[in-house]
């Protein structure tokens, strides 16, 4: 698992009822940058500023959001979704304040 500065720029509880299975499921969705702070940058590919993540947590991160926005260590980690390894925050937790 790797641990890098991210901005949580936006942070939403969600909950639904899985329709073909009826189970209810929850998580929260985030928005962040992989940045700790946002100094104007041009990319290497020409580009400039940040692209926005977006990104479903379980619910039980919800609890780790204190304040939006602000900067949290995000740890990553994999896991695979139909035989395929996907980059995902597997933790999160606060920093500071932007």
């Amino acid at each position: 698992m790797e641990k890098v500065k991210g901005i949580i720029l936006f942070a939403n509880t969600w909950s639904m009822t899985d329709e073909n299975t009826g189970n209810l499921r929850e998580g929260m969705t985030i928005e962040y940058v992989m940045s700790e702070d946002l100094r104007p940058i041009a990319n290497e590919d020409g580009s400039l500023g940040y692209r926005t993540i977006k990104e479903s947590v379980p619910i039980n991160k919800a609890k780790k959001i204190e304040k939006v926005p602000g900067i949290y260590d995000l740890t990553f980690g994999y896991t695979v979704r139909k035989g395929r390894p996907i980059l995902k925050v597997m933790d999160i937790d606060f920093v500071s304040e932007l």
